[in-house]
């Protein structure tokens, strides 16, 4: 014989059914789904900064340190690198784009 608390169990409704453990969940998915909306803006970004450095002629990339092939190297990386970074590095590098020539001895007067 069942008693009347096994007949007539009280029904749940969905949302309580969703556990701590269930919402935890959730939020770590909506956390990661907003680093990579963050990485991909970025990304996207750094593709818009470099279409604009492409725009510029060779004599303003000089005057920052960078030439065409540096605007082709960073064009060459993987859509989800951005391509500013390899910029960066290359204008720090305090490349000369003129070949070394050898520096004259002044002449020595005695």
């Amino acid at each position: 014989m069942n008693t009347i608390a096994q007949c007539h169990k009280p029904s749940i409704s969905p949302a309580a059914q969703v556990t701590a453990k269930g919402v935890m969940w959730l939020a770590r998915g909506v956390d990661v789904l907003a680093h990579i909306a963050d990485f991909l803006e970025r990304a996207a970004a750094g593709r818009r900064a470099l279409r604009q450095l492409a725009e510029a002629d060779d004599r303003m990339l000089k005057d920052i340190g960078l030439d065409r092939s540096d605007l082709r190297n960073a064009a060459a990386q993987p859509l989800y690198r951005d391509p500013t970074a390899l910029l960066a590095g290359r204008i720090g590098e305090g490349r000369t784009h003129e070949p070394h020539r050898l520096r004259e001895t002044p002449a020595r007067y005695y």
